[in-house]
């Protein structure tokens, strides 16, 4: 989680079902003509409520991104629903993001839109206020009310501190606003394997927890992956493609020169967004520029084998894990020149001389290490 910066009032522009249509039929140009994805997915114990496999993260909208991620949002969230991609992962902290959503949203239906799917996170400033049933409440209405809904389709609650008392009764707080109808599922972000034992022993029906699990962060690996599927909870993974850093845009030959005495030399990474930022310093704990770089080639080798993209390959080695059905990664939502490319990843299947390719570089990384959320906690 960032610390967030203020942001204006965000309104969608208007013009009613016509507009909305209008976008819906654009949005399939838009996207790339990309394939529909049909696939569904299910949290445990509700069929009849069924999610895209691959969630559209809204992080981009808390700022720190660039003014243009806020350019034609309509447009571009019109795109990912018309491609299949229904559904949206947002937070109570991420600045306009709910409002965005909410505004969208009902323009999509009233347009006819198909159903989307919008989970929010509920983020208690613990150090300031211990969290009570009724301000639990209050926050959930508040989020009802910024996403324009009567029933929140999924609540993902993050606890900064595991020191700070209250964190298993704040999730029951969750748990009894799904009982009064306010919430249709309840889930966890980035709880450690401890923690959401804690939540869901104390009877909590968690369904999903949320974590950051990348190549250049294999965290989840060490117990929560194991966790989760034997207990039919998904995972919803951020930072899967490392903010663009596991992609065919980093894919480059050295250049030999002076530097090292004829060592190789790449040329810097410009770190110009939050989320370049954030998994750079991931980058650094997994083994620094260089073993990124041959984890990449190795990337790369296994992409043009198969017709597909380095990210492509990044995602389908998450979605792997495990027993292949617990991880749905998220891809930030900025544009829509991506929709084509990630829909590809759902006919990808990674076979074993490719996972024995990318193990080979995973070998030699040397971090991160410890549990999911570790080192941001200060563990």
């Amino acid at each position: 989680m960032q610390q967030l910066a203020r942001h204006r009032p965000f309104r969608v522009a208007q013009g009613g079902r016509r507009s909305a249509m209008r976008v819906a039929a654009q949005s399939g140009a838009a996207a790339g003509q990309a394939p529909v994805i049909t696939k569904r997915v299910h949290f445990k114990g509700d069929s009849a409520f069924s999610f895209a496999p691959i969630i559209n993260g809204c992080w981009q909208l808390a700022g720190g991104h660039g003014r243009e991620v806020y350019d034609g949002i309509q447009e571009k969230l019109e795109a990912h629903a018309a491609a299949g991609l229904t559904s949206f992962d947002t937070a109570d902290i991420y600045g306009p993001s709910e409002e965005i959503l909410g505004q969208w949203q009902r323009a999509h239906v009233a347009a006819g839109g198909a159903p989307v799917q919008v989970f929010t996170k509920y983020v208690p400033n613990i150090f300031q206020q211990r969290p009570t049933p009724s301000n639990v409440e209050a926050a959930i209405r508040r989020s009802l009310n910024k996403l324009q809904v009567d029933k929140l389709d999924l609540v993902q609650m993050h606890w900064w501190e595991y020191g700070i008392p209250g964190m298993t009764d704040a999730a029951l707080a969750l748990a009894d606003c799904q009982a009064k109808g306010l919430i249709r599922h309840v889930g966890t972000t980035n709880m450690d394997t401890a923690a959401l034992d804690a939540i869901v022993s104390a009877g909590v029906p968690v369904v999903v927890n949320q974590v950051q699990f990348s190549l250049l962060d294999r965290r989840p690996l060490n117990g929560m992956v194991q966790y989760c599927s034997e207990r039919g909870i998904k995972l919803f993974t951020y930072g899967s493609v490392g903010g663009g850093l596991l992609s065919d845009k980093y894919v480059q030959e050295p250049k030999q020169g002076l530097f090292g005495f004829g060592g190789s030399k790449y040329p810097p990474v410009d770190l110009n967004t939050s989320s370049l930022k954030m998994y750079w310093n991931v980058t650094k704990q997994f083994g620094g520029q260089e073993l990124w770089r041959e984890l990449l080639a190795a990337l790369k080798a296994v992409a043009d084998k198969h017709g597909v993209s380095v990210a492509n390959v990044a995602l389908r080695w998450v979605m792997q894990q495990g027993d292949g059905q617990t991880v749905c990664p998220i891809v930030g939502l900025r544009g829509t020149a991506h929709i084509a490319d990630n829909a590809r990843v759902l006919a990808l299947t990674l076979d074993d001389s490719d996972l024995a390719a990318i193990d080979a570089v995973l070998a030699r990384s040397t971090g991160p290490t410890g549990d999911c959320y570790s080192f941001e906690r200060g563990n």
